[in-house]
């Protein structure tokens, strides 16, 4: 995360680095809708959270961002994540650094800086790196397994100083009534849904797979399939839009010329960006036809339309 030194809020929206104040003032002066942190995804080794996500005029999601520094290995760890999301959601992602604030802010009337600089200087800023509760970025997310090391690696070094820390777990483990290597909960054998294998788990614990392998692979099967059920979803729309359209404006379609398709179907799909964010006309020849068939295929079918009268 950017210039994490500086959070706050902006339109009560908590960002937690200089460079997402930026971008989100960057949206906002091209009058771009946006929403921050509202979806988490499983990539299957760890729970991923990106930061804008550009939404389209029906409220559906045109493509997620995510702000990063000028630490490549951390850019670069982005793309890679993002990339998965791309995949297996079809959404459309980008990673954006200082590098590319600065060339997106060359336009503008106003330098990246001195956005930077009012963001250090909002009375809504703070130097705080310590976020609690909703406000933490991890807030709900669990640890990979390789972040419990580190955290565990690092718990063992403080037990073997004098230090404050040490002091506050001692009394944080007074007052839950724990001792230190005293496990309260009983661990009960359980089966994994994916691969059936026998795993040991918190008796409390909600845990259903053995190893995050097997956690990932259902997480990827069931956003697949989430994806294409919804990808068929918006066809079936798009082709009742498409009927709904042609029987409105039957005259125009039944006079349209083979010679001069553009004119005629033109507002029609102009409607169906507005409505759906689809652009495309391959998809949405795909959602009447199930393959691209072109804007000719498209008229003789919206013409059939007339011919049978639908309603």
């Amino acid at each position: 995360m950017a210039n994490r030194g500086y959070a706050g809020f902006y339109k009560n929206v908590y960002l937690r680095s200089s460079y997402e104040y930026a971008y989100a003032k960057y949206l906002d002066f091209y009058k771009i809708k946006w929403e921050f942190e509202i979806q988490v995804f499983n990539l299957g080794y760890k729970l991923y959270k990106p930061d804008f996500f550009i939404l389209n005029p029906n409220n559906s999601i045109k493509k997620i961002v995510e702000i990063k520094s000028r630490n490549k290995k951390a850019i670069e760890q982005a793309k890679t994540d993002l990339k998965i999301i791309s995949e297996h959601y079809g959404y459309d992602v980008d990673v954006i650094s200082y590098k590319e604030l600065l060339e997106l802010y060359k336009p503008l009337p106003f330098s990246l800086n001195s956005v930077i600089t009012e963001w250090i200087n909002s009375d809504h800023t703070t130097i705080n790196k310590a976020a609690f509760g909703a406000l933490n970025g991890h807030y709900q997310m669990k640890h990979n397994d390789s972040t419990k090391k580190k955290i565990g690696a690092h718990t063992k070094l403080l037990w073997e100083t004098d230090s404050i820390s040490k002091l506050k777990m001692i009394e944080g483990l007074k007052k839950s009534g724990m001792k230190k290597g005293f496990i309260k909960v009983r661990r009960v054998e359980r089966e994994c849904l994916h691969c059936y294998k026998p795993f040991i788990a918190l008796e409390t614990s909600i845990q259903k797979y053995c190893s995050r392998t097997c956690s990932g692979s259902v997480a990827i099967k069931l956003a697949t399939e989430a994806s294409i059920n919804k990808q068929l979803l918006l066809h079936q729309e798009i082709k009742k839009y498409v009927i709904a359209w042609t029987i409105e404006n039957n005259e125009i379609v039944e006079k349209a010329p083979f010679n001069k398709i553009k004119p005629t179907i033109d507002p029609l799909l102009r409607e169906i960006e507005l409505k759906y964010g689809i652009k495309d006309l391959r998809i949405i020849s795909k959602a009447i036809f199930g393959k691209d068939c072109g804007r000719k295929e498209l008229l003789k079918f919206m013409k059939s339309i007339c011919n049978e009268n639908v309603c």
